[in-house]
């Protein structure tokens, strides 16, 4: 049988102070603790096959890596558009872009 979670808040814990509701929080302490090493060791090991890559290819930072097919905590989920070459970049096209609140106030 499932073993139920609850929620814990820092108040819960300081000012409950019950013998359950620590040891709850301990283990899902515990528990964040391992998920972290294995998160790092999951960046080590892209970083590795990254560097492979750079090594295959002869030079670092040639090969156009694609944005993460997941969002990464931290990061910026939306993929990065890329312009065509010799484009005129996006932000440098005042005709497109919408007016700043600020100056329509004004």
């Amino acid at each position: 049988m499932a073993k139920k979670t609850t929620s814990l808040t820092f108040r819960d814990i300081v000012l409950g102070a019950e013998a359950a509701v620590i040891r709850a929080a301990l283990d899902a302490r515990i528990k964040i603790d391992a998920l972290i090493l294995e998160r790092q060791a999951a960046y080590e090991k892209i970083a590795a096959l990254e560097t492979q890559v750079a090594t295959v290819v002869g030079e670092a930072g040639v090969y156009p890596f694609p944005a993460p097919p997941l969002p990464v905590a931290g990061f910026d989920a939306r993929p990065v558009k890329k312009s065509a070459p010799g484009a005129p970049a996006a932000d440098s096209d005042d005709e497109e872009s919408e007016p700043d609140e600020t100056s329509a106030k004004s």
